[in-house]
């Protein structure tokens, strides 16, 4: 019977999720494979262990039920073996609890760094990136500065995800950038870096259906020669929304040629929508594979990545690569990181990304005419980046998932055995311990002798 894995994940859907189920897929030849969404009490379970579509149920943990007992019948249920943490967002303190008391194996994944800080990207006050402070007096008091997270004992916290990381089996990142970074705060355990397969090599891979014939339907813009910007994905302050609202703002206050497509959703507009002067449109969801005619539909020349921290790997990137078009990223994180000497876009400096005004004159150069061949150079280059597929990532992790096992499941015999051979010893000590006390007792009279007397 193949080994179980419970992949742990929050309830917001996004990246993470999408990384866990496509691992999943593409490794149900080695691992049978539950998928938890763990939302407090209430746990979906989703057992992909023999159906295509995978069957469902639903837990909840008693009112006073013990979070050791909780996890513990639930991988006793679902006969698992090792436990992939990707997000305990939703379940932190009793995961941490039960993982403490239980002997499982259980590896981590890091698709953030919320483990070090609890703002996720390291923000201010002002929603500006911290380049990864570790002083912990410094970081309490930018923790005390903000509201949401003025309650938080930041030695504690990391302490406490210090304890988790410690005993982990595993750590992955899906970047160099994510590693070093969860290593600068917890360096005690090595870790892994093992690219996410991306959403753009489906793409790249789904023929002529995603280059054009059966484009979905993008909202109409002028066909005036202004540039289009794309941005992409659902974008929230942490994503860069108000730094594109300015940006937008700026285009109208200073009369710069240019456009603004995000080919998504705002924490504030989902979309479809379009300002009446066209200078934003918001087109909605999408699926990765329409994106490619999507980006051709709006005329984009660049996608720009305004984000307000570093991300840990990026799917749009990839799936902007697919569709062979350069991007523009802050300079850190692992945006980066894969764009830095790809040749196919730009990072802005430091000082352009923390002024909205020098990263929009930054981008106007890039889409000027004069600059049309380096842009059409670089989007022919990106669609030659090399993209991680899932099967090379389904069997890296597959190897970490076995050596994990066989490692618990040696310790586990390993014990066994010892508590065998005890038990085997105790008896023949008990035994020993018995004779040696007839041994000691003094000889009692013999009755016949006094018979005879």
């Amino acid at each position: 019977m193949m080994r179980g894995v419970l992949h742990v994940v929050h309830g917001h859907g996004g990246g993470t999720e999408h990384h866990a189920r496509a691992l999943i897929e593409a490794s149900r030849a080695r691992f049978r494979h539950c998928l938890a969404i763990a939302v407090g009490d209430r746990w979906q379970i989703e057992d992909y262990a023999q159906a295509r579509s995978p069957a469902a149920v639903e837990l909840c943990r008693g009112a006073h039920e013990p979070w050791p007992k909780f996890l513990g019948d639930l991988c006793a249920r679902f006969a698992i073996d090792l436990v992939h943490l990707h997000n305990i967002s939703g379940c932190r303190d009793g995961i941490i609890a039960a993982l403490a008391a239980l002997d499982i194996p259980y590896g981590y994944t890091v698709h953030d760094l919320n483990f070090a800080c609890p703002t996720i990207l390291f923000l201010d006050a002002d929603g500006n990136y911290c380049f990864e402070v570790t002083d912990a007096a410094t970081c309490s008091a930018c923790l005390a500065a903000q509201p949401s997270f003025a309650a938080i004992d930041i030695v504690e916290w990391r302490a406490r995800h210090r304890a988790l990381l410690a005993r982990s089996a595993f750590l992955i990142a899906p970047s160099r950038w994510a590693a070093t970074a969860l290593e600068r705060y917890f360096p005690e355990h090595a870790v892994t870096v093992i690219a996410h397969a991306a959403p753009g090599v489906w793409a790249r891979e789904g023929g002529a259906e995603t280059r054009g014939e059966s484009a979905p339907a993008s909202l109409p813009l002028p066909d005036d020669g202004v540039p289009t910007i794309a941005v992409l994905g659902a974008v929230g302050p942490d994503k860069g929304a108000r730094r594109l609202e300015r940006m937008v703002a700026l285009v109208r206050l200073e009369g710069i040629p240019l456009r603004f497509v995000l080919i998504g959703y705002m924490d504030v507009e989902h979309g479809p929508w379009q300002s009446e002067d066209r200078v934003m449109t918001v087109h909605g969801r999408y699926a990765p594979r329409e994106l490619p005619a999507l980006l051709a539909g709006y005329r984009a020349r660049l996608v720009a990545f305004p984000s307000a921290g570093p991300e840990t790997f990026s799917f749009t990137l990839s799936e902007t690569w697919a569709a062979g078009l350069p991007v523009i990223v802050p300079p850190f994180g692992a945006l980066g990181e894969r764009v830095a000497g790809s040749g196919a876009g730009w990072l802005w400096t430091e000082a352009e990304w923390r002024d909205e005004a020098r990263m929009l004159r930054r981008i106007a150069r890039l889409v000027a005419d004069d600059n049309a061949a380096a842009l059409t150079s670089a989007g022919a280059r990106a669609l030659t980046i090399p993209q991680p597929t899932l099967a090379t990532m389904a069997a890296r992790t597959v190897e970490i998932y076995e050596a994990a096992t066989a490692r618990a499941a040696g310790s586990r015999d390993a014990a066994t055995e010892a508590q065998d051979s005890a038990a085997k010893r105790r008896p023949r000590s008990l035994l020993r311990r018995v004779l040696e006390r007839l041994s000691r007792r003094p000889a009692e009279p013999d009755p016949r002798r006094h018979r005879a007397g």
